[in-house]
């Protein structure tokens, strides 16, 4: 569940999903790049995908089927999905933040308000600890725009808010489908070849992170992104870390969300994932447990895949039972999944 904001003022919810590489394969005449959509009324709220970042703090963005050219207000990464104003007020659209919002980093002196945009982007409150922490650190390198985005990922999981952590973040998110393919097959190669002989398999992780190459750098950035947020943080609206489905030349990638919290004295822990393709259509789901117990909850958006998830609901029920978890629940759902309340999703009384 989204934090609030100061004031209850809310962020435009931009999310950090899959590059425009990652995202489903349509078929269709190519759109024309850069061309003004005249059809959004100027002050809409629109969801898009960051493609491509420009000078002059330019972006091109996919919105409403068209790749379009538009200027920001606040710090974007390429790759997010993101929610904002459109406004097409001026000879180049700019996506901003709401009036509200704007009105309140006015209140802030001119040293915290790029700071606090970044964690508004990501439905974070502006907590001052935030504030002065990612402050600190932005200082010590540089000031660079480009930074903010991801110290505000990593200071939204507890992570260090190092030069390093931000390079690789900044990296990892910027990988295509192929590239993103690509290391994960040499990263599997590699890791059964040192299990095939003998090898311990932590040992064999830490010996390819401590490489200076590809694969190190790639399980560095997936490491990161795959660390719980903090306490209160929507896991759904930071940047996500990806996995393929499949060992097919072209595997669908699946965005993959941790968070860990706590409801009273009882702990619990949930992984997230969302996955597109031509046919099978979104595909979603929430697996959460607190420890003894297991919940497993899927939905799809097509018809079609909603019927085979349920026809093969026993198969996984069948293999989730021989985890040494109790399984509670395995639920098959029809529709687009939707944020859910953190551990509403096991029954906590047994």
């Amino acid at each position: 569940m989204t934090p609030p904001n100061i004031g209850g003022i809310t962020g435009p919810q931009i999310r950090p999903g899959l590059p425009d590489a990652q995202q489903p394969r349509v078929d269709g005449a190519p759109q024309q790049q850069g061309k003004p959509l005249s059809t959004i009324p100027n002050g809409t709220v629109v969801n898009g995908t960051v493609l491509e970042a420009r000078e002059a703090g330019a972006y091109l963005v996919r919105v409403a089927g068209q790749t379009l050219t538009a200027q920001a207000n606040l710090p974007l990464l390429v790759g997010q999905h993101f929610r904002a104003v459109w406004d097409s007020s001026g000879d180049i659209p700019v996506l901003r933040l709401s009036d509200a919002e704007q009105a309140l980093l006015g209140k802030l002196s001119s040293g915290d308000k790029e700071v606090a945009s970044a964690l508004i982007a990501r439905g974070l409150s502006l907590d001052p600890k935030a504030l002065a922490s990612i402050r600190a650190a932005w200082n010590g390198m540089g000031q660079q725009p480009g930074q903010l985005a991801p110290l505000a990922e990593l200071w939204a999981r507890g992570l260090p808010m190092t030069s390093a952590n931000v390079q690789v973040l900044s990296w990892y998110l910027s990988l295509d489908e192929q590239k993103t393919s690509s290391l994960w097959k040499r990263t599997r190669d590699e890791l059964r070849e040192r299990l095939a002989r003998g090898d311990d398999p932590r040992k064999a992780l830490r010996s390819l992170l401590g490489k200076d190459d590809d694969i190190a750098a790639f399980l560095r950035g997936h490491g990161l992104l795959s660390s719980p947020s903090r306490e209160g943080v929507d896991p759904s609206l930071l940047a996500g870390a990806f996995l393929p489905a499949g060992d097919d030349a072209q595997p669908l990638n699946a965005r993959i969300a941790t968070s860990a919290f706590k409801r009273g004295e009882k702990s619990f822990w949930s992984v997230s994932f969302e996955m597109e393709g031509d046919r099978l259509g979104l595909v979603a789901g929430d697996v959460e447990t607190d420890g003894r117990s297991l919940s497993v909850v899927l939905k799809a958006e097509q018809e079609a895949s909603f019927e085979e998830l349920r026809r093969r609901r026993h198969i996984l029920r069948h293999e989730l039972e021989e985890i040494p978890l109790s399984l509670q629940n395995v639920a098959v759902a029809h529709g687009r999944r939707m944020p859910r309340v953190p551990g509403r999703g096991l029954d906590i009384t047994v």
